[in-house]
């Protein structure tokens, strides 16, 4: 049984009671990248990483013994528009680790000495991106569509702006967005409500602001269709087709997500059995969709040889442009209605991502995740309604972006 509640109509928790032998649980911040601006883009990153480094009662070492401890695995990321921190744990251990896990995130106190020592971290991760072609061509896709602000910005920020940050930009970060009508925590598995809710009434409710709103930043949402590309001197050419598709919200996102998937989405995708199947052009050939609660993107995505670029940008463009024209098959509308079934049903499976999925949907929607609507809306979605959905691949108001040795734009 699933079960929402708001702690004094800002705080949401939600208690999804399970079988399983284990109990996980997500603490959801709704902010991320968006909310940056040029001086503080990567804060948000940073600010993950240093909720495990220490609070008035434990030291960094003294957190992570602790969950380990209880046998808990645990981890954190940052996204454009969240920042999640997530553990799994034995069912009996779930009071200690959740106690432990979330004085980590609401009670840190940013030591000097392990803020400078996390700086060198993170650069260190921004090298390990940066040598990543993947990465670069995908932040210069969002960069190419969006600009330079909002969900444009990188997740790591520059090397610059991680050199120069403090702990007052922390705290100044927090204030704004670590705020009880911000955060969503889900609990899932081997858990009951009413424990759930002594939690976190107990470990977080005394240090989240009631008080304040979070705001988010201004943003660019519109499709920019720059053309973008970097020389950078590796073995091959990655490039990123952009194009506007649904935001989280809208009625016509699960038919767009079928039609992305017969585009891309898997072996037998139109993109794999042509590209790299048929041609034999790239290893690595997909799409794949952004989704936020504002603005959706689907990007195709292919790794090259660099003399096969043309080769296998005018390949992608046939692929597009016979399934815009052509439409679907009555076999593909089925094989991929049954794979996003699947995929949704799979993922409910695994406590943790249950957790994560939950509360990443209430911050997207303000409300409770439910499979039998999702699969309800699924089997609602028509044939016709897919093909409508095509509209969305306009190879003229497309954005581009391409990384590789002595590379031009591809438009």
């Amino acid at each position: 049984m699933d079960y929402i509640k708001k702690i004094n109509d800002k705080l949401t928790v939600i208690v999804s009671e399970g079988d399983a032998l284990s109990a996980s649980f997500a603490i959801m911040v709704g902010t991320g990248s968006v909310n940056e601006n040029d001086k503080t883009n990567g804060l948000s990153h940073f600010i993950e990483h240093m909720n495990f480094k220490g609070t008035n009662e434990m030291s960094a070492f003294d957190i992570s013994n602790a969950l380990e401890m209880c046998g808990a695995n645990f981890n954190a990321y940052t996204g454009a528009d969240v920042t999640c921190y997530y553990a799994q744990t034995l069912s009996e251990n779930l009071e200690k680790a959740f106690s432990v896990f979330s004085s980590a995130v609401f009670k840190s106190i940013y030591p000097s000495a392990e803020l400078e020592k996390e700086k060198n971290v993170i650069l260190e991760e921004i090298n390990m991106s940066l040598d990543s072609p993947e990465d670069v061509c995908y932040d210069l896709a969002a960069l190419s569509y969006f600009g330079s602000n909002g969900y444009g910005r990188t997740i790591l920020g520059s090397s610059e702006n991680v050199k120069s940050f403090t702990k007052s930009d922390i705290l100044n970060y927090l204030s704004k967005y670590y705020v009880a009508e911000n955060i969503c925590i889900a609990f899932t598995g081997n858990v009951s409500v009413d424990s759930c809710l002594e939690l976190v009434s107990n470990y977080v409710v005394p240090y989240v602001s009631f008080e304040a709103k979070a705001k988010e930043e201004e943003r660019n949402l519109i499709n920019l269709k720059q053309n973008l590309f970097k020389d950078k001197d590796i073995e091959q050419a990655h490039f990123c087709l952009t194009f506007s598709s649904p935001n989280y919200l809208d009625k016509n996102r699960i038919a767009s997500e079928i039609a992305t998937t017969i585009l891309g989405g898997g072996m037998s995708s139109r993109l794999f059995q042509k590209v790299r199947e048929e041609l034999g052009l790239s290893y690595s050939v997909y799409a794949t969709s952004s989704r936020f609660k504002d603005v959706g993107t689907t990007s195709i995505y292919a790794g090259v040889n660099p003399t096969s670029v043309d080769d296998a940008y005018n390949a992608i463009l046939e692929v597009v442009s016979n399934l815009v024209k052509s439409g679907i098959s009555d076999d593909e509308f089925i094989k991929v209605k049954n794979q996003i079934k699947s995929s949704t049903v799979f993922s409910l499976e695994r406590p943790m991502s249950k957790a994560q999925l939950f509360s990443k949907y209430y911050i997207n929607t303000g409300k409770l995740y439910s499979v039998n609507e999702r699969l309800a809306h699924l089997d609602l979605v028509s044939k016709s309604d897919v093909i409508d959905a095509l509209s969305y691949f306009d190879v003229n108001n497309m954005s581009t972006a391409i990384v590789g040795k002595n590379v031009k734009p591809l438009k």
